[in-house]
């Protein structure tokens, strides 16, 4: 089986999950993935709806935004005639939140702000996205690979020294969408950096779904378009990581992946990814919430309003 296999080739397995711990895992990503977007406040450019602001973020918007901005009950509409300047305020205004103390994580990486057909409006620093509720885009590589004891998956540790979810269990490869790029670029990108592999290995691969990972965090509201990747690899190709991101990428079973989700030590976007994979191998009872829930949450990549 090559490494670019078509879901039809993809592996089948002998047992399915339990219902009880589908049912298990339907009641933790209902604590991760729910979040009513009613409460929060719509975030309009020159009357596009973007994003979304809790009141902390909504208060701050008020006192910092240098331009014409229209207020109602439960909108926020940003105003100027050119697009480049909103841009350069929203950047700048970021800018002075993250010299005030008020901003974290920030990287000096832009992504793309798109409108609701998916076309760049602009670039801006990710850091901003999840306080102003701006959708982003990132790629996840799940990894598997046949051994002689059978299906294993590749799963990955993050450095103890990350900023966020140090520790934490991820899938084999997952990382944001720059601006700029292209999905198939990202995968690229991000497989080379995160698990050392070659071109010959990622470039047949093709994205066998789409997420949306939707959550409120501490810095807001995270709202990501998940491109999900499935790559079967040859026993001979390990993974290796290059940017130091990675502690350690190990083989588990479907039952101990299974039992680290349910004990909470997955990153969510990994989790999302994962158990997308598993309702397309046919893992999940398919009239069970959790993948009825999964079947519903494929989309197409564009800032779908709620």
């Amino acid at each position: 089986m090559n490494s670019g296999a078509a879901m039809s080739d993809m592996p089948s397995f002998s047992t399915r999950i339990s219902p009880q711990q589908q049912n298990a895992l339907w009641q933790l990503v209902q604590t991760i993935f729910q979040v009513d977007l009613t409460a929060w406040t719509r975030l309009h450019l020159n009357g596009v709806h973007l994003g979304y602001l809790n009141p902390h973020w909504r208060a701050h918007l008020r006192q910092d935004w240098p331009l014409p901005l229209l207020e109602t009950a439960d909108s926020i509409d940003l105003q100027h005639a050119d697009k480049l300047a909103l841009a350069d305020a929203l950047q700048n205004m970021a800018q002075q939140w993250h010299r005030l103390g008020l901003l974290s994580g920030w990287r000096n990486e832009p992504f793309d702000v798109r409108n609701p057909a998916g076309q760049t409006l602009f670039a801006l620093e990710r850091a901003a996205f999840r306080p102003l509720g701006l959708a982003s885009r990132a790629v996840h590589i799940n990894g598997l690979v046949h051994t002689a004891a059978g299906w294993r998956f590749w799963i990955a540790r993050r450095s103890p020294f990350k900023a966020v979810d140090p520790n934490k269990l991820d899938n084999l490869v997952g990382g944001g969408i720059a601006s700029g790029e292209s999905v198939h670029t990202a995968m690229l990108r991000e497989g080379f950096e995160e698990a050392g592999l070659s071109e010959a290995v990622l470039t047949p691969l093709q994205s066998q779904s789409v997420q949306q990972s939707l959550r409120a965090v501490s810095r807001g509201l995270h709202r990501e378009w998940l491109h999900i990747f499935d790559a079967v690899l040859p026993e001979d190709v390990l993974p290796q990581n290059q940017d130091g991101e990675v502690a350690e990428f190990m083989q588990l079973t479907l039952e101990e992946v299974v039992a680290a989700m349910l004990d909470k030590r997955f990153m969510n976007d990994a989790l999302l990814a994962m158990l997308d994979m598993f309702e397309r191998l046919n893992l999940l009872d398919a009239a069970l919430p959790l993948a009825q829930w999964l079947r519903q949450g494929r989309g197409v990549d564009v800032l779908v309003s709620a």
